[in-house]
């Protein structure tokens, strides 16, 4: 299996056109094929180690799993990325492995904290606060990991990693705000909002979100493939229908993952704070550079 899937990379980069983005990769040289064969002798675990911490670190709440962090040469992950994105046969390959990974994370339990969950005021004073197209993040613990578009009248779109009763993701699916809330714990709010988006913004945000409404949670978390998504990327995605989308930059993750976070939403100077729970936003234009 590992040489398959290591291959099945090489091909892809072998094979594509497109030429490499950012610091990952070198151009498409004679060198860089040797580069992608050599990955063939590498660990069997390498991707599981690779998601096992990005999920931890990125995107589980508060999991406590008694593993300290792993140091993974950057290179292969950039390389790995990068496959996955291109080809959509390697991501086929390895979403199995990918989902059993992170399923397995998501249901260790998380560590308790002193914060109470959001209460009926709160959640009243949320509701009277937003309006269709804002941006809300929230968190739970030490962690603030989750973002969806509110669409009005209650109602939400968003991926979801959690299991339904088969075992399998949630995925992207439609429910109303306040019955999500009193399902998951959370503790931790804050909501951002496009100055200036106009009904006919929301409608295309609207559009793009239920043509997504049955897709699963993207447990390689890519953002160049529409196939699956993960929370935040499927928020990112929805104001990039908008006729003047907001300035929000992926950035550089460990081993070479490109993501989008609540922290990058946070730090969009294009977006205004509108309420805030036990969270304060931190100063924006601090992670990336705005021209």
């Amino acid at each position: 299996m590992k040489k398959l899937v290591l291959s099945s990379l090489l091909a892809a980069f072998t094979l594509s056109a497109c030429s490499s983005a950012g610091p990952l990769l070198t151009p498409n040289t004679a060198q860089s094929p040797v580069r992608f064969q050599a990955m063939a002798n590498d660990d069997t675990d390498l991707l599981a180690r690779m998601l096992r911490n990005i999920f931890k670190e990125n995107f589980a709440d508060d999991v406590d799993n008694g593993r300290p962090a792993e140091l993974i040469p950057t290179p292969r992950g950039g390389l790995v990325f990068e496959g996955m994105n291109r080809a959509w046969i390697v991501r086929a390959m390895l979403y199995p492995i990918s989902d059993r990974i992170i399923k397995k994370e998501f249901n260790k339990p998380s560590t308790p904290d002193n914060i109470p969950p959001i209460d009926e005021a709160g959640l009243r004073e949320l509701m009277g606060r937003l309006q269709p197209g804002d941006i809300v993040l929230c968190g739970n613990n030490d962690s603030f990991v989750h973002a969806f578009v509110y669409l009005g009248n209650d109602e939400i779109i968003h991926a979801l990693a959690q299991l339904n009763a088969k075992g399998e993701f949630l995925g992207v699916i439609r429910e109303t705000l306040s019955g999500y809330l009193k399902r998951i714990r959370r503790d931790k709010f804050v909501v951002l909002r496009k100055p200036g988006l106009s009904p006919q913004d929301v409608q295309k945000m609207r559009g793009y979100l239920s043509a997504q409404v049955g897709k699963t949670y993207d447990s390689l978390f890519l953002n160049k493939a529409d196939d699956r998504f993960y929370c935040t990327e499927l928020t990112w995605m929805a104001l990039q229908q908008v006729a003047a989308p907001p300035r929000v930059y992926a950035h550089r993750a460990k081993y070479g993952w490109d993501l989008i976070k609540n922290e990058d939403f946070m730090d969009s100077p294009d977006l205004q704070t509108v309420w805030t729970y036990h969270y304060t936003r931190p100063p924006v234009a601090q992670r990336h550079t705005y021209h």
